[in-house]
């Protein structure tokens, strides 16, 4: 199979790129020409900054990062065309737009298509985040009550080589609270003031695991190396 994933440099990407023997390596600095007359039978687009800017301080590559590769990814002859998409992109900022504009780029131009909607992803590669920060001890912003919803690098890889197509949410199947995740995580942090609850949304492929299930299971796998 000739596969072309993107935002190898780390993340799910990169996790996703090691995993097909024949795989092309898009990052930052790859010049999308050189892919002009390739056949490839899927590309996985996973690149996105994901920086949670505000209306006020948003810049304009924020968007050319977000929807304009898309737009120009989605031109590649492709048989199948895979976007990693967010469950945030129902939110009302520059992030969420950017991901619902993508969505209907793909949607528009692709016969044969995968959205993915993953809820807070977990895996080996991930950007320092809050949930790093707990590992760490390390102080967070988000009150002890604030909720999130963790799947894995694996399920995301998984719902791709079931084949299916259209749009999918991808959520486990109870959410977890930052208190109770760093109880599970045996840590002692300080809490921060700002109060986040994850987009609630039902998930279409069914994990069979809660979040709690799969921040046991990553842990796990960093005691395995």
């Amino acid at each position: 199979m000739n596969v072309l994933v993107t935002g190898t440099n780390r993340g799910l990407g990169k996790y996703i790129s090691q995993q097909y023997k024949n795989c092309e390596k898009f990052t930052r600095n790859t010049n999308l020409n050189d892919y002009k007359g390739f056949k490839f039978d899927l590309i996985i687009h996973c690149a996105a900054n994901v920086s949670h800017y505000d209306w006020d301080n948003v810049p304009a590559q924020f968007f050319n990062d977000n929807i304009n590769l898309t737009d120009s990814l989605v031109n590649l002859n492709t048989s199948k065309f895979i976007y990693i998409s967010s469950i945030d992109q129902k939110k009302n900022s520059p992030y969420g737009i950017s991901k619902r504009i993508s969505e209907c780029i793909v949607k528009d131009t692709c016969e044969d298509y995968l959205i993915l909607r993953p809820s807070g992803l977990l895996g080996k590669e991930m950007k320092k985040n809050t949930f790093q920060k707990i590992l760490n001890n390390e102080p967070i912003v988000l009150t002890k009550d604030s909720i999130m919803n963790y799947t894995t690098y694996e399920d995301v890889l998984n719902v791709i080589r079931s084949g299916k197509s259209g749009t999918i949410n991808l959520c486990a199947n109870e959410d977890i609270t930052m208190k109770r995740l760093v109880t599970v995580l045996d840590k002692n942090v300080n809490f921060g003031n700002i109060y986040f609850d994850i987009e609630s949304v039902e998930s279409d492929y069914d994990i069979k695991k809660t979040s709690e299930d799969n921040v046991l299971q990553f842990v796990r796998s960093l005691d395995e190396e």
